[in-house]
């Protein structure tokens, strides 16, 4: 009889061991996968992505967003992992959440392109003076941080020059007026840095989350349906009045549209 209960007992024991076994693996993933370790999450993202679990990998970048990580490459690797899962939506607008922060990357540029080419909607930019263009594009060729970094420099540049007209009597009309002209540089690309800034958090584009919405000519929903816009369409927001916002896309067409249709930049 003691030798039946010791072997059941024996059964009993090697099954709780793999059980507590099979437990603490189950549990050594999860704290894999909820890792508080930037570095730990970045790296089960970008493995899990090159074995082509992107659900896995979504999970983990989007951890890296709710950390305060808000990156380009965190962007950019996000709207990769989306765009392999075909939500054209979302890959656009976390590949422009990146351009916004790294407007001179070109795998960004060239990855947002390819994204946008799956969209439905082919739509005709109004034209605009070249020099208009030319200087936007100027603008956002570097980023905002960019921008301010110059600023500085050239603040640090003027108090220098000034410097030497105070305490140099021979540079002293030099001095003044090159400390002049480093001031106005300072002045100019702290004006590039805060219109860069501006177009990197201002909350006033958009991209279109559903599969098709139709742009309405009034914020109401009885309004007459002027036309259907698709989802990963980015839009100009130009004003809100309750769940509606009034938008305008790249072509120059204007119209209401539902709030809960489209995510912010």
């Amino acid at each position: 009889m003691k030798t039946v209960t010791g072997k059941y007992w024996l059964l009993l024991r090697s099954s709780l061991s793999r059980l507590i076994v099979c437990v603490l693996f189950v549990f050594c993933a999860w704290l894999t996968v909820h890792a508080e370790s930037p570095v730990q999450l970045f790296d089960v993202a970008n493995t899990a992505y090159k074995n082509k679990n992107y659900d896995l990998a979504l999970e983990a970048y989007t951890k890296l967003l709710d950390q305060g990580y808000k990156t380009s490459e965190v962007y950019y690797d996000l709207g990769n992992a989306y765009y392999k899962k075909d939500q054209i939506g979302l890959s656009v607008l976390n590949y422009e959440k990146a351009h916004k922060l790294a407007p001179s990357d070109e795998d960004i540029r060239y990855n947002l392109k390819l994204a946008n080419l799956k969209t439905v909607d082919r739509l005709i930019p109004v034209p605009r003076l070249s020099v208009v263009e030319k200087w936007e594009r100027f603008i956002a060729s570097r980023s905002s941080h960019s921008w301010a970094v110059v600023s500085i420099a050239f603040v640090w540049l003027a108090l220098i020059c000034f410097a030497v007209y105070l305490f140099v009597t021979i540079f002293r009309r030099t001095g003044f007026y090159l400390g002049l002209v480093m001031l106005l540089f300072a002045v100019f690309f702290g004006t590039l840095s805060y219109t860069q800034t501006q177009a990197e958090y201002g909350a006033d584009q958009a991209i279109l989350m559903t599969a098709n919405a139709y742009i309405k000519s009034a914020p109401d929903a009885s309004g007459t349906d002027l036309y259907m816009v698709h989802e990963g369409i980015k839009m100009n927001i130009l004003d809100k009045v309750g769940e509606w916002s009034k938008v305008r896309l790249s072509d120059g067409k204007v119209g209401w549209i539902q709030r809960t249709t489209y995510a912010v930049i």
